[in-house]
């Protein structure tokens, strides 16, 4: 089903005709009704067309405040049949200049307050200095001009906007938005919110933003008055609300934090609203939020290029506290899909794509980001979500990810365990360069007022996180702001704050002090031996003792040092092998993980390795010098050959207890030995060396004194010519696309085991079988 008016043009038309006397626009400095908006705008319309020489497809830009010549000036330029090039107020110069020059806008409607920056842009670029600035002449101005809109073309799919978006890498693209994209928003929240004539709406943010845009055209569909307040203000917001008998409004980003986190006051379910969208609901604070305030409060997620994909409906009261976004309205189609674009499974990450109306028509004088967005006619949004009960849930942004010793922590996640603190207003957080880690987790949070920013109340802040996160998820350093750098949008902008904090740093409370010396990471008592033997690098994992068992650490160095010497610029290749009679026993038993999401922090590790063998640039060869179970067994199937002693062994015996510490042996296993596999994985026997190479498993047997020699002659054998060899192993190797994706299924795997419990039983069993008393098994998650 289509809006049965697609222009927004035509929407005022018809409310002035049908609506003419009842109230529409209220601001601060008063009240239009329909009929009111409509002649000026008609009126107005005519100067530009008539004076200021405007003709279709003219861009016209808007520098003004939150006042009714705002949407004045919009509707006015729409009805010219030109297209409005909405302009932040708090623009500066080399931002103005930019969207000025970007968008191609000759004309600037603002006032004395912002006319001296555009005068000053004009006057600095000769390519500028044909700009002219006009103003909102008020309605007694205008009475020369008639009351009939210009005779312009405009339908459903003329442009309407350049709406630039926040700019959060660089500088900001502008959205082309049309008429029917306008008019179809507002169609689609209107019914979607249940809302009607005798609504109010209410909205505070900019008018040059998304927000009051689109909440003008919800109004114009339903012939209901929209209030715009000059500013958001968290003290006031809930004040207003009440005095203008609000029954509607939306809030994003932070606003629902800083909202519930004033003091409660007696009146706050003194209102009439009936129901409150919003996107980014914290979802430790939903229930309070419906609760202190007496209305359903839902999500909605849209973006600029997209307006609106996903809602929650009033009654879908199972969402309250969930996460979730909703389901797809129904004008839209939204999947959930891998790197590939392949539908991932219920329960599994991958980006949010959706097509389908509204929808831009591409980004402005940007053909290649266009095609970067929008392909197949699908726009990819950039949002990591998962498809659960009937909706969505976000689970961060693929460009707002830390990478910490070869697991991917989702910036979101972090930030809302921290929120979820009633003293923190807001937080932020950033990868930060860690030598052993690759990056660390560092939080940046803004406190309420009266609580004192030290190293005391830091603590007690992850500490409360540390119950709802992983291990390797928690903030190591905790820096406090007084507040955050924010996009157009109400986000906080990322770059910004990176840039603020390298420009001027703050007090930043380091966690894990003990870990790091002034010499950088502490890695003594690693169990790793690092060699250069002629021209390869021979790693030795040096745990005799304990079989070699890798813990933590030195998985993290191992995968490290891989990377280093893997780049080919200090070596032919590397071998790795395992000291005294085992090449190693894998995951380390004295440290077995208790919980699933330990679990998940102990893959991540074995999984880098993986990653690090196979990005390399010279060839990786296991010299398996003995026992080699479980983690390891499936570590040497990483590297390009296997030569082995006759001691050499293969043993994974976690598979019978439903523990799969997996290395990617589900595409690695089955490269090498094929239709063995199976056995080898369900069966879990022990395979000697004779075996192995029968198999496939090994490519050779010598004595075990020319072992690592042999190993190292392969490398100089193979890499001659190390430009050739980094083709062939780019050739030769599983794609990363195909690893990553075993890593998933993998990973899903272990999560389903553990919540049937038959992988925290097989967890028990190995402290069992050590005469330790099983800790106490954690929640499914």
């Amino acid at each position: 089903m289509d809006p049965p008016i697609d222009t927004l043009v035509g929407l005022l038309a018809h409310q002035a005709r049908h609506s003419r006397d009842r109230e529409f626009l209220r601001f601060e400095e008063g009240s239009w009704t329909f009929g009111e908006i409509a002649d000026w705008t008609a009126r107005l319309a005519r100067r530009l067309v008539e004076e200021d020489g405007v003709r279709p497809g003219d861009r016209v830009a808007i520098m003004l405040p939150n006042e009714v010549r705002w949407p004045v000036a919009w509707l006015s330029i729409l009805a010219a049949g030109a297209v409005a090039v909405p302009v932040n107020s708090s623009y500066r110069r080399a931002d103005l200049e930019f969207v000025l020059r970007d968008s191609g806008a000759r004309l600037v409607f603002t006032d004395a307050a912002h006319a001296p920056l555009v005068d000053e842009v004009r006057t600095a670029n000769s390519d500028l200095a044909d700009v002219r600035v006009i103003d909102v002449a008020a309605p007694g101005e205008l009475t020369r001009f008639p009351v009939d809109a210009p005779a312009a073309e405009i339908t459903g799919g003329t442009l309407a906007n350049l709406q630039y978006t926040s700019g959060t890498t660089g500088f900001p693209k502008a959205c082309m938005l049309t008429h029917d994209y306008w008019v179809r928003l507002g169609w689609v929240c209107a019914h979607a919110a249940g809302l009607g004539s005798d609504d109010v709406a209410l909205t505070s943010q900019p008018f040059s933003y998304m927000d009051p845009q689109w909440n003008t055209a919800l109004c114009l569909t339903i012939a209901a008055p929209l209030v715009v307040l000059p500013r958001f203000s968290a003290s006031g917001f809930m004040a207003d609300v009440r005095r203008h008998r609000a029954t509607f409004c939306y809030v994003l980003g932070s606003m629902p934090t800083l909202l519930f986190k004033q003091s409660p006051d007696p009146q706050d379910r003194d209102n009439r609203l009936r129901i409150v969208l919003c996107s980014a609901i914290p979802a430790a604070l939903h229930q309070q939020l419906e609760q202190r305030w007496g209305a359903p409060w839902r999500e909605i997620f849209g973006m600029t290029e997209s307006g609106v994909d996903l809602v929650s409906l009033p009654e879908d009261s199972a969402d309250v506290g969930s996460g979730r976004l909703g389901r797809q309205v129904p004008t839209k189609q939204v999947r959930v899909v891998d790197p590939h674009g392949i539908d991932v499974a219920e329960g599994q990450s991958g980006e949010l794509i959706t097509s389908g109306l509204p929808m831009m028509l591409g980004y402005w004088n940007r053909p290649g980001d266009t095609a970067q967005v929008l392909r197949g006619g699908w726009l990819h949004t950039g949002d990591v979500a998962v498809r659960e009960a009937g909706g969505y849930r976000l689970v961060g942004r693929l460009k707002d990810m830390v990478r910490r010793g070869g697991e991917n922590i989702a910036s979101a996640e972090v930030e809302r365990a921290l929120e979820r603190d009633r003293v923190v207003v807001a937080a932020a957080v950033l990868g930060v360069p860690d030598e052993l880690f690759g990056e660390e987790v560092k939080a940046f949070v803004q406190l309420a007022p009266g609580v004192e920013g030290c190293e005391e109340t830091a603590q007690r802040i992850v500490d409360a996180a540390r119950k709802e996160l992983a291990r390797f998820k928690v903030p190591r350093y905790v820096e406090f702001v007084d507040d955050f750098p924010r996009t157009p949008s109400e986000r906080v902008s990322k770059p910004a704050l990176r840039a603020r904090a390298a420009e001027r740093p703050g007090v930043t409370y380091d966690l894990q002090p003990a870990r790091h010396g002034r010499g950088g990471p502490d890695l003594t008592g690693n169990h790793l031996d690092i060699r250069i033997d002629d021209d390869v690098a021979v790693l030795t994992l040096n745990r005799p003792d304990k079989l070699n068992a890798l813990d933590m650490r030195t998985r993290l160095l191992l995968a490290q040092t891989i990377r280093r010497f893997g780049a080919g610029e200090r070596v032919r290749g590397i071998v790795l092998t395992g000291a005294g009679r085992a090449f190693s026993a894998g995951e380390d038993l004295q440290q077995v993980p208790a919980t699933y999401y330990e679990i998940r922090a102990a893959f991540a590790t074995f999984h880098d390795i993986t990653r690090a063998i196979l990005e390399t640039k010279v060839p990786v060869i296991a010299a398996v010098n003995g026992i080699a179970v479980g983690g390891a067994s499936e570590l040497t199937l990483c590297c390009d050959a296997r030569i082995g002693s006759p001691a050499a062994e293969y043993f994974q015996p976690e598979n019978h207890r439903g523990i799969i510490i997996s290395n990617a042996s589900s595409i690695l296993l089955r490269r090498l030995v094929r239709n063995h596999a199976m056995r080898i994985i369900l069966g879990s026997n022990r395979i000697g060396a004779d075996e192995a190479l029968r198999i496939g498993l090994l490519d050779e047997i010598v004595a075990p004194e020319a072992l690592v020699d042999r190993a190292a002659a392969v490398v100089r054998e193979w890499n001659s010519d190390p430009r050739i060899s980094a083709l062939h192993l780019g050739l030769l190797r599983p794609r990363p696309e195909d690893i990553e994706a075993a890593f998933a299924r993998e990973d899903e795997a272990a999560r389903l085991a553990w919540e049937s419990g038959a992988f925290s039983e097989g967890v028990e069993g190995f402290w069992a079988a050590k005469n330790a008393a099983p800790p106490a098994p954690a929640p499914s998650k």
